[in-house]
């Protein structure tokens, strides 16, 4: 039990406190890991002979760390944000028990006081 307790207890020295920042924070680094397996599947692949040009380069690292980048910051932010859209929305006011669409079937509802405009139509000059 001391041992669960020391692992939570380094854990979240290193989060943040703020719930959100935590779930950025986590999936972040999920997303990290992601691009990491995904670099090393496409060199490890050779996808169109990209181990092979990279191996041929004067400077090998900097193509590998410049895929890197790209890499950590597209899937990092596809992670994350696909993190926070999976959360659920904070509903501070309204009916409770009235299912959700029904509130927003009443908003979009045609309202007696709008009438369509008639536009004439004319021909181009």
């Amino acid at each position: 039990m001391t041992r669960k307790k020391f692992q939570d207890s380094i854990v979240s020295a290193y989060l943040p406190k703020n719930p959100l920042l935590r779930l950025l924070a986590i999936n972040g680094v999920i997303g990290l890991g992601i691009s990491a397996l995904v670099l090393v599947g496409l060199l490890w692949s050779n996808v169109g002979n990209l181990r092979t040009l990279v191996m041929a380069s004067d400077n090998p690292v900097l193509p590998v760390i410049m895929l890197a980048c790209g890499l950590i910051i597209t899937l990092c932010s596809v992670v994350m944000g696909s993190a926070i859209m999976m959360l659920k929305p904070h509903d501070h006011g309204g009916n409770k028990k009235e299912p959700r669409f029904k509130r927003f079937g009443a908003m979009m509802a045609p309202r007696a006081d709008l009438a369509p405009v008639p536009v004439p139509v004319r021909p181009n000059r």
